[in-house]
């Protein structure tokens, strides 16, 4: 059994640089994957009509609770009764005002 340095040193070098670059290959064509299909995406959001386009825009509004205010305050008053150790019958909630 001979062993030649160089033909194994080059074999080496050789399988390195060639999984090297098909890594990197590899990356850039997944770069180029993922832009490909944002533009794709980007040229499907604008094709919306316009009637869709004015009914997506968010209309300004008083930012009101979901559900029920009465389900709103039972819950707070439960909550208030047992951070306090009462019971929920000796809380009685009067308004409620936003905190900053």
């Amino acid at each position: 059994m001979s062993f030649e340095g160089g033909s194994a040193l080059s074999s080496t070098l050789i399988t390195f640089l060639l999984g090297l670059g098909i890594v990197f290959i590899g990356l850039i064509a997944l770069v180029l994957i993922i832009k490909v299909m944002g533009a794709i995406m980007r040229a499907v959001g604008k094709k919306k009509p316009a009637a869709e386009q004015e009914a997506s825009v968010p209309t300004e509004k008083k930012a009101e609770p979901e559900g029920d205010l009465g389900e709103i305050k039972a819950a707070v008053a439960a909550a208030l009764a047992t951070m306090l150790g009462d019971s929920v019958k000796g809380i009685r909630i009067v308004s409620f005002q936003k905190m900053d």
